[in-house]
């Protein structure tokens, strides 16, 4: 179940850093009412740093354009360092879901 959600992710932009997929950056809105139109890049390491304290969601537009609640992000610690997924595995590597890329959506 979903804890209370403190931001949503909207768009994110990955890079493949030496055979492994890792996010540069994702859009993040601040949950505070309905819109979610004020967004602001964060870094990779500004996610990882606030995982800890704060609860991320994904967000979505559906067919009609109306807001859906995605997956949580969640940081994962594996032996080959610490990812952003959110689907949970212990896998190398970064995976924020079906979301758009920043590039797409600018």
């Amino acid at each position: 179940m979903f804890e209370k959600i403190d931001y949503w992710v909207s768009a994110a932009s990955y890079s493949d850093r030496n055979g492994t997929w890792l996010l540069e950056a994702a859009l993040i809105h601040p949950n505070i009412g309905e819109s979610h139109d004020y967004g602001e890049e964060w870094t990779r390491e500004e996610i990882i740093d606030k995982c800890d304290v704060f609860v991320f969601c994904l967000i979505t537009k559906d067919a009609k354009g109306n807001w859906k609640r995605g997956g949580q992000l969640r940081k994962i610690e594996t032996d080959k360092g610490v990812f952003i997924r959110v689907d949970g595995l212990e896998k190398t590597g970064d995976y924020l879901g079906d979301i758009p890329f920043i590039e797409e959506i600018e």
